[in-house]
Parts: C-alpha cells; structure tokens; sequence
C-alpha cells in the first residue's frame, strides 16, 4: 500500500476526435499549478485540450496522402488508356 501518493489527472470527455472518445493526462510531479504567478489551472486544462486536438491532426495527413497517392494513379490510368485509344485510332486511319 501506497501512503501519500497524489496525482493530478486532467479528464477531456469531449476531445473532439473522430479517433478518441476521451483523454487522461497525468500532470509531472512539480507540475502544480498555482495562482501566484505561476501556471494557472485554466493554461493547464487548455494546454491538455491542445494535446488532445494535436494528436487527431496528426492522424490526418496520412489520410491525406493516400487519397492524394489514389488520385494520382486513377488520372495516371485515365491518362494512359486515352493515350493508347488515340494511339490505336491514329493507327487504324493511317491504314486505311
């Protein structure tokens, strides 16, 4: 059994992630906050609600990338069938 232990935990309900439901963070020994010129318990909590809106933005890009990547490779294709129809068509009037 543990006898003086405390810590400070911040619970966000709503992070506003399509990812996280809801967000604990453990605040550091020596992390108090205080009203006498140090960090006031509301530049905490809107630190903590940063955090949490961060880690979904970076989630995002990745997402980004691979509509980015399936894009370019439906135009590729597109571009590359056109290329070979006119080809062929070229082809055929030229034989006649």
């Amino acid at each position: 059994m543990i006898k003086g232990c405390q810590k400070k935990i911040i619970h966000i309900t709503n992070t506003g992630s399509p990812y996280f439901e809801e967000a604990y963070l453990i605040l550091r020994r020596g992390g108090d906050f205080s009203d006498d010129g140090g960090v006031s318990e509301m530049d905490i909590v809107q630190e903590a609600v940063k955090i949490a809106e961060g880690s979904s933005a970076a989630l995002s890009p990745r997402r980004e990338r691979k509509r980015r990547r399936r894009n370019r490779a439906f135009w590729g294709g597109i571009s590359v069938c056109s290329f070979l129809f006119g080809l062929v068509m070229l082809i055929c009037s030229l034989v006649r």
